[in-house]
């Protein structure tokens, strides 16, 4: 028994033998169970927490890194591994590795940074890169989130904390939205108003129906510019409640005779003699 269990294998400088390598194995054993222990308790505790469940997830795999890297290396030193001189032996090759995984060590960090900081959390929704989309789980390098349209994106972590995110679900419950549209010099402005201010109001989807604005943005090149402003509850519905609005105000134009201008320029020619061109 004895000699079998002194048999081994060589791996560089170090002679690992199978009572080593068995020693090894119940080390990660116990760090496993010691783990499984801990988060039995941590989920008891984060039932009645009422935390995020992206924070509970961060808590979780920076728990289990921690207590997986301590059995590692109390299982090498228990098997007389020199960890010392590994990790001098392997100075360069970190040095080297870590400049090219720069890009990964930052997401990694800014997916520490937006779960404990609270700025972004599971099932909020936000506009990035002027896209509607769902946080549907943050995880230790990218977050993964669905557009409107169902489709699955996973966005590195540091393409959200590195830039302006507009985050709809927290803060304000509610967001503003504007619907442009011209009519023809000659129009009668307030029916127009009027017009504008009725359409909005009675959109199901708008909110806060008092304060529904009609603005008077610009005389135009082809047109007199008009803004209808109003509020909606649903930022995931905003697209839809829009095209509503639009329909609605084409119908009600058509109904009163209001038209919408198109582009026109006007073109002036000049008559006159042309010399012929002699060489």
């Amino acid at each position: 028994m004895k000699e079998i269990l002194s048999a081994g294998f060589q791996l560089g400088e170090h002679h690992f033998t199978l009572a080593s390598v068995l020693q090894i194995l119940a080390v990660l054993s116990v760090a496993q169970v010691i783990f499984w222990t801990i988060r039995a308790a941590i989920r008891r505790i984060f039932k009645n927490s009422g935390m995020e469940e992206g924070t509970r997830f961060m808590i979780m795999r920076l728990l289990r890194t921690i207590i997986y890297t301590l059995g590692a290396i109390i299982a090498l030193e228990t098997a007389g591994v020199d960890l010392q001189a590994l990790w001098f032996g392997s100075a360069a090759l970190l040095v080297g590795v870590g400049i090219g995984l720069q890009n990964f060590f930052n997401d990694v960090v800014s997916g520490f940074v937006l779960l404990f900081e609270g700025g972004v959390r599971v099932g909020d929704e936000l506009e990035v890169d002027g896209m509607l989309v769902r946080v549907q789980r943050i995880d230790l390098r990218s977050t993964r989130v669905i557009t409107r349209y169902g489709n699955l994106i996973v966005m590195p972590n540091g393409l959200i904390s590195g830039q302006t995110v507009r985050n709809f679900t927290q803060g304000e419950t509610s967001t503003m939205l504007r619907v442009d549209v011209s009519v023809a010099y000659g129009t009668d402005l307030e029916k127009v108003k009027s017009i504008l201010l009725d359409v909005a109001e009675n959109e199901t989807g708008v909110i806060r129906k008092n304060e529904v604005a009609v603005i008077f943005t610009d005389f135009g090149d082809s047109g007199l510019k008009f803004s209808v402003l109003f509020w909606v509850g649903e930022p995931w519905q905003r697209m839809s409640i829009s095209s509503n609005v639009r329909f609605k105000i084409s119908k009600a134009f058509d109904s009163n005779g209001i038209t919408v201008p198109f582009p026109q320029r006007d073109l002036h020619l000049r008559t006159g003699s042309i010399e012929p061109v002699r060489e």
